[in-house]
This record gives structure tokens, C-alpha cells and sequence, in this order.
């Protein structure tokens, strides 16, 4: 008679959804690019079904957490870390726009506390909850903080200047993140730039090249010295 296959516990399935997926983001960001979806309205579907997955997998997790132990375990008091590894993988290296963006911070909100939930409930060593207890709270709270208070909302764009030889895009846009501050933010994209994929596309990441008062960006003027350089308010920035 054959032996049944050892099923994986959800603990793994969970490490193998947050720490790919995540990791996913980190090596397309190292390259300097975000990706970019083919159909806008796809990520939302896509991340509610992978929030939903790791929400399922929290709770069967927790059911089975009295007899966690060897590697579920150990993964379990790993989890809140995989988490933030993923949402704040997430949040650089992908191009989120549409519903997404306004769903983000549900979903980073679900795997934060789908995460910590994860590690009381299986970890049951009493240094190991208290050291890495207070060690995710101390991570896990200000992010929970910033998420609430971030505006994730689209900044319009104000001003917009190609370069002479059409390669560099120069746009302007007023950022209003309350608290953490407002800013008048010019931002140059390269043009072609983008490398096609089968579900969408990598995008070249814009350079920061100047960051004024908010709403400056009403009276600002922007003017292409030369295909390498900018003119802000009569101040001059290199692109390169």
C-alpha cells in the first residue's frame, strides 16, 4: 500500500505566498523597474484572492496551532516578519493604481494582523513571545499608523514637459500626505523604457529630481535646458 503524500502545513503554504510573492517585488525593484499589470482592474481581483488565501490559511494555522511544532512552529514565529517583507514589497514595487490603490491599505492592514495573530496564538515558548513579541509590535504598530494616515489616493499631474529628444518625460505633482508632510515633487520618466511581459509590463522607476513647497507646483516652471538637464525656477537639475 502507498504511502499518502505529507501535506503541507499551512504555515508553509503561507511562507511560500508571502516570501515568493514578496521577493518577487524586491528583485524586480533591484533592477531599478515596478511592475506594471496589462489589465488595471486584474491586480484588485488578484490581491483579494491571495488577502483571502493567507486570511484562510491564518485561521486553519490557528485552529492547528496547539500542536505547532518543529517547522510550523519556527514558521510561525516568522510570520509577522514575512508580512511586513511582502507589504512593503508590495507598496514599492508595484505599480498600483485603479481600486487597488485605494484597497492597499486593507490589505496590507489584513496580512499585518493576520501575521502577529499567527505568532501568539502558535508560538508558545514564553521568551520567544516576548521578545519577538515586542519586537513586531515595535515594527508592526508604526506601519499599522502610516498606513491609516497615508493618502493613497492618485496626485494629478500639474505640469508636464517632454525633453527635445522625446526620451525624458518631466511631470510635476502636488504630494498632501498630512502629517508626513506636503510637497511640490518633479518626477522624469524615461520613454520606451518598458519591457513586456505576458501579464504586463516592467516599468523603468522615475527619478526624484526635485522636491519643493506644496502647491508650488502652481507657480513652478519647467523648462529643458538640454536633453540632460532641467530648468525648475530657473535652478538647474541634471537627470543623470
Amino acid at each position: 500500500m502507498k504511502n499518502k503524500k505529507k501535506q503541507r502545513s499551512p504555515q508553509t503554504l503561507l511562507t511560500i505566498v508571502l516570501v515568493v510573492i514578496g521577493a518577487l517585488y524586491y528583485v524586480v525593484l533591484a533592477f531599478g523597474y515596478t511592475l506594471v499589470p496589462v489589465n488595471r482592474g486584474a491586480p484588485a481581483v488578484l490581491s483579494t484572492i491571495i488577502t483571502a488565501a493567507v486570511v484562510l490559511l491564518t485561521f486553519k494555522a490557528i485552529k492547528q496551532g496547539a500542536a505547532a511544532s518543529g517547522k510550523p512552529a519556527t514558521l510561525s514565529a516568522l510570520m509577522p516578519f514575512f508580512a511586513i517583507f511582502f507589504v512593503i514589497g508590495k507598496a514599492v514595487g508595484y505599480d498600483t493604481d485603479g481600486i487597488e490603490l485605494y484597497l492597499l491599505p486593507v490589505y496590507a492592514y489584513i496580512m499585518l494582523l493576520c501575521g502577529l495573530a499567527l505568532f501568539f496564538a502558535c508560538v508558545k515558548n514564553k521568551k520567544t513571545r516576548v521578545r519577538l513579541g515586542v519586537l513586531y509590535t515595535v515594527l508592526i504598530i508604526p506601519m499599522l499608523l502610516v498606513i491609516s494616515l497615508w493618502d493613497f489616493g492618485p496626485k494629478p499631474v500639474l505640469i508636464s514637459e517632454m525633453s527635445p529628444d522625446s526620451i525624458h518625460l518631466a511631470e510635476a505633482v502636488d504630494s498632501d500626505q498630512g502629517v508626513f508632510g506636503r510637497n511640490a515633487i518633479v518626477y522624469v520618466y524615461e520613454q520606451g523604457s518598458d519591457i513586456s511581459l505576458a501579464v504586463g509590463s516592467l516599468r523603468k522607476l522615475p527619478k526624484l529630481v526635485y522636491m519643493g513647497e506644496f502647491e508650488e507646483s502652481e507657480t513652478m516652471t519647467i523648462i529643458w535646458e538640454s536633453n540632460e538637464s532641467l530648468l525648475i525656477n530657473g535652478d538647474r537639475f541634471d537627470i543623470d
